[in-house]
């Protein structure tokens, strides 16, 4: 028994444009098609057919970042939560040091230094 499928079938990709860049120009079409981890053919049809690229991995001090402020972010939801309920354990004072100085690891590492 043949099963039928309601798929498409795929084009194939038969048709050859030749394209001449300078070196200039080739190694930076490279560099933007490494940019976002698809081949240079796969970035020259996009650009051309005006299709969307994919989205760029994100920088590891992004990721790191992003790790800190959800640290800072929940130190404030404690703080928070000490002080709407009426209890103060005298924490409140170190977790805003602590907050202080998370901040401050952030802003050193988005520049690249360290404290």
């Amino acid at each position: 028994m043949r099963h039928f499928s309601n798929k498409v079938k795929k084009d194939i990709r038969d048709k050859v444009i030749p394209v001449r860049f300078t070196e200039k120009e080739k190694n930076f079409v490279e560099l933007v098609s490494n940019k976002f981890n698809i081949s240079l053919s796969e970035f020259i049809r996009r650009s051309a057919l005006q299709r969307r690229m994919p989205a760029q991995g994100v920088a590891e001090i992004n990721r790191k970042t992003y790790q800190e402020l959800c640290r800072i972010g929940n130190n404030l939801n404690q703080v928070l939560k000490h002080l709407n309920s009426g209890i103060f354990l005298g924490l409140e004072k170190e977790m805003f040091i602590e907050l202080k100085a998370l901040i401050k690891k952030i802003g050193f590492e988005m520049v690249g230094s360290k404290a």
